[in-house]
């Protein structure tokens, strides 16, 4: 699932990065609350949450329980190009080539 914490021009590139890696992505669009990026992730079950836009506020990470965050950052302290943050969610899916997708279980 990839939500937006605030508009910026990466989050549509960063969804069509990772479809073509091979992942189902939901992008939910901008959320403006913890509640309401809670609330989506109920409905979703994904396995990951990205986030971009902003930092996500501590509670947020706290709050996922099972469902890891990733925090889109590029430049400064973060990934070089939007290109290697997608290697890095699609190199830790959960679907394998031994693991059936969700529609067939």
């Amino acid at each position: 699932m990839l939500a937006e914490l605030a508009e910026g021009p990466d989050a549509v590139r960063f969804a069509r990065l990772l479809r073509d890696a091979g992942l189902e992505v939901v992008h939910v669009g901008l959320l403006g609350t913890v509640e309401q990026v809670l609330r989506t992730v109920e409905q979703e079950d994904p396995d990951v949450l990205a986030v971009t836009g902003a930092e996500p506020p501590p509670e947020l990470a706290d709050a996922l329980g099972e469902v890891h965050l990733f925090v889109l950052s590029t430049g400064d302290g973060g990934y070089p190009t939007l290109e290697k943050a997608a290697e890095m969610v699609a190199g830790g899916r959960s679907h394998t080539l031994a693991t059936p997708s969700d529609r067939t279980r």
